[in-house]
């Protein structure tokens, strides 16, 4: 458990940065500070000097990107003129309204700053692109500095815009990665011609393609707690990651630079997805997994997962208040945790009913803080739903590849992916409906994610302390 003191130190201290954010300007004594933690900790050989350093590190990268955040959303709310900024498409544009009446919407940030642009939509003009940068104007729906959630900036009215940022060269890049997701998308609607809603499904498994589900389809996935299925994560990039590794094993590749060739197949992918922040999260520890054999040392989930968590912190501190991170990072580490737990504790055959518990209850607090649900029926769903969907990607893929052979095998496979996400969907429908599947609670406190926190780390410990001892008296 050594492996995840660095992270918890830096999660506490960015933390505790964002709570007192009205000590904005203190950053600078809380870095002077760190930095003479290193130099005394270390001269003197202190104890704990080195947890010591990278809390007082993680306050004060949150302290100076709280006063950084303050002030820009003051600049982005002065009277006078429309708020200008370029933004990154974060997300897969939405479209509403009718044919006449069109405003479409993308997520994005701006110092530590998460905003959704919603802008009208001309007739002839075409859609924003993940990844591509926009030049917008606009007016922030909230004006109050400290206020962490999401923000509307409308752009409407005198003054406002919305176009392309044809000086930035990255655009290019991005609309070549565009270029091959719409490719991938049309070859995965191969042999589904007649079914456009299955195609659909299949798509949104793969790509992370969630705009394309209908609002029943949706409801059906978020009432049985099981729309994380669609969000490109572990399982997506450990599928690809593996099919390139056999194709390359096949080859008579060696096995070490089939680790090293297997990295950029896995980012390409995790590009076209979109790089959402689970889908960055697994392709980074995935990558720290493939290169451990090239340094002869063996692979290893929980560093993996501490390196992952420690440089996404790191480099932008604001994800320690994201629901989306820190869902993703939460039920990873419950996995990694419950896998190292049960080594040689329970048979095969229950470890893949303990992971899909612990994800759950990793998971749980994180749902319950940001909306207020919890959702019993998932841990029973994805007992069915993750194999489910695992067989759904791995023939998609595998579709797609065929496709540029031959369409009648590109059809097949696509066909045998959607058997497998039209059942997903029926498990979905059928645990949506049981008694206690889903409802609201209040939100919860950090008190209370702790006592559950708590209580399943004492379960998880009596019960190892229960059946090591009754091995050891047999």
């Amino acid at each position: 458990m050594n492996r995840l003191a660095i992270p918890a130190a830096l999660a506490a201290g960015e933390a505790c940065g964002f709570v007192c954010f009205w000590f904005g300007p203190a950053w600078i004594a809380a870095a002077a500070l760190s930095l003479a933690v290193v130099f005394f900790g270390h001269g003197f050989g202190l104890r704990g000097w080195k947890i010591a350093a990278v809390f007082l590190l993680g306050l004060s990268l949150a302290l100076r990107s709280s006063e950084t955040r303050q002030e820009a959303v003051r600049d982005a709310c002065a009277p006078g003129a429309p708020f200008e900024q370029r933004f990154v498409v974060e997300s897969d544009p939405v479209v509403k309204g009718g044919e006449t009446d069109r405003w479409v919407s993308f997520d994005s940030s701006f110092s530590g700053v998460d905003v959704k642009i919603i802008f009208p939509l001309a007739g002839d003009a075409r859609l924003p692109r993940v990844g591509e940068t926009w030049r917008c104007a606009g007016w922030l729906d909230r004006k109050d500095a400290n206020d962490f959630s999401r923000r509307r900036m409308w752009v409407r009215g005198k003054g406002t815009y919305a176009v392309l940022d044809e000086s930035v060269g990255m655009n290019q890049v991005m609309a070549a990665v565009a270029a091959v997701r719409r490719d991938l998308s049309r070859r995965l609607g191969t042999g589904l011609e007649s079914s456009p809603e299955t195609a659909d499904l299949n798509r949104a498994i793969l790509l992370g393609e969630r705009s394309r589900l209908g609002r029943e389809t949706r409801s059906v996935f978020v009432d049985a707690g099981t729309m994380h299925i669609f969000a490109v994560s572990g399982m997506h990039v450990v599928i690809v990651a593996r099919l390139v590794f056999i194709v390359l094993l096949a080859c008579f590749v060696p096995y070490r630079i089939a680790c090293i060739a297997a990295l950029p197949a896995i980012w390409l992918y995790v590009a076209v997805v979109g790089a959402g922040p689970s889908a960055v999260r697994a392709a980074a520890m995935a990558s720290a997994c493939l290169a451990a054999p090239v340094g002869w040392r063996r692979p290893d989930a929980l560093s993996a997962w501490a390196a992952t968590f420690v440089v996404f912190h790191l480099v932008s501190p604001q994800n320690i208040v994201r629901v989306s991170s820190l869902l993703s990072f939460a039920v990873m580490l419950g996995i990694v945790l419950f896998i190292e737990w049960s080594r040689g504790l329970c048979p095969k055959w229950l470890e893949f009913a303990g992971v899909s518990f612990a994800a759950w209850a990793a998971g749980t607090p994180v749902v319950a803080h940001a909306f207020g649900t919890v959702t019993p029926g998932g841990l029973l769903a994805n007992l069915v739903l993750v194999p489910a969907a695992g067989f759904s990607v791995c023939a998609s893929v595998l579709g797609a590849a065929a496709s540029f052979i031959s369409t009648n095998l590109a059809a097949h496979l696509n066909n045998a992916a959607a058997l497998f996400t039209r059942s997903m969907v029926g498990v979905s429908w059928i645990v949506s409906r049981l008694p206690f599947a889903h409802f609201r609670i209040r939100e919860w406190t950090l008190l209370d994610s702790v006592a559950w926190y708590s209580t399943m780390g004492l379960a998880m410990w009596l019960v190892r302390s229960v059946v090591l001892r009754r091995r050891t008296s047999v």
